[in-house]
């Protein structure tokens, strides 16, 4: 009698195929989900950095505004200060020159305030209040004057400490704020210097960022 095979060897057989290919579709679906989880946590890193660098970019333009906006302002505040305090009166032309940095630096604000982090937005009241309050009474033909030079000192010290915490916040190097802030108030912005002499007029150049 020939030899037969048993019929549940086939049947084992096909069981062990079945289960090969159950197993290689199981490892195939997970290497192909680890492969697209790798794939979408790179595309998440590489949409973040853009995001990142789109952010500091709008930060750095914004800030650089507003930045340039304040020096032109100190230059004219400067100027129509020394005036005032020599007992001059500003003419149209000055006082249309006021009126219109004051807008500009008004109009640079918006940026700062809506891409800026809370640390700088609370520091850029410091910086602008003191020099619209100064703008007001170079304004006011009534104004005594007496109140003037605090108000520079003022915007010049929050103005620095505005300046440091955005040059911080953008990687640059800045003077710590802590110093800052507890320092003397004839310290200036680069925009213009006072001087015991309210006749000098002179403002020195802007700084750059």
């Amino acid at each position: 009698m020939g030899s037969q095979v048993p019929v549940w060897i086939p049947i084992v057989v096909a069981l062990l195929g079945l289960a090969g290919v159950i197993l290689t579709q199981v490892l195939s679906g997970r290497r192909e989900t680890r492969r697209m989880t790798e794939e979408a946590a790179r595309e998440e890193r590489r949409w973040q950095r853009e995001r990142e660098a789109r952010t500091h970019e709008t930060r750095a333009e914004a800030y650089a505004r507003l930045m340039g906006a304040l020096e032109a302002f100190d230059g004219v505040l400067f100027q129509a200060r020394a005036l005032r305090e020599a007992g001059k009166r500003l003419d149209e032309h000055q006082l249309a020159e006021v009126r219109e940095v004051r807008s500009e630096a008004q109009h640079a604000l918006g940026p700062v305030v809506l891409h800026a982090p809370e640390a700088v937005r609370q520091l850029v009241s410091a910086a602008t209040l003191p020099r619209m309050r100064l703008a007001a009474m170079l304004l006011d033909p009534d104004d005594e004057g007496t109140r003037m030079r605090p108000a520079w000192d003022a915007g010049q010290r929050g103005y620095r400490v505005m300046r440091a915490r955005m040059r911080a916040d953008l990687g640059f190097d800045a003077e710590p704020v802590e110093e800052l802030s507890g320092g003397q108030p004839t310290v200036v912005s680069s925009s213009s210097e006072s001087t015991s002499d309210p006749a000098d007029t002179t403002s020195l150049p802007p700084s750059t960022l």
